[in-house]
């Protein structure tokens, strides 16, 4: 018997994230790392990691308007975990940096758009002459 903590039934993974059932299939069929577990009779049980990467394909190709085939080649081979650690480019940009108090990153996202009006006064300037 399922946890209904742990396990959802794609009838449920379907209402929550407001995806019909068949696009989720199909999904499993695209994206090899959302492979949900498959019980007997093929009934299909999506952990928590699974909901979370359906959220994001889900971003990715109806916000982001990215293709499937974008999609395929943006997760390429690479494991759920991973992908989900690093769908968010801004916050590894910020954490490669060695930026982690909040203080420094603000300052740093300070200079960065203060150089960037800098560069956009030039840019004026050299559009007047």
């Amino acid at each position: 018997m399922k946890s209904s903590s742990k396990f959802k039934t794609i009838s449920e993974v379907s209402k929550e994230s407001n995806v019909p059932q068949h696009v989720l299939r199909f999904w499993e069929n695209k994206f090899t790392q959302l492979s949900p577990l498959k019980l007997s009779g093929n009934r299909r049980y999506y952990r928590k990691i699974d909901v979370e990467l359906i959220a994001y394909i889900k971003n990715l190709l109806y916000v982001d308007a990215i293709s499937i085939r974008g999609v395929q080649k943006i997760f390429g081979r690479q494991t759920i975990n991973k992908i989900l650690k690093s769908k968010n480019p801004l916050l590894n940009k910020i954490n490669a940096s060695g930026l982690t108090n909040t203080k420094t990153t603000d300052e740093g996202l300070k200079k960065t758009i203060q150089n960037t009006i800098v560069d956009l006064k030039k840019i004026k300037s050299f559009l007047d002459k």
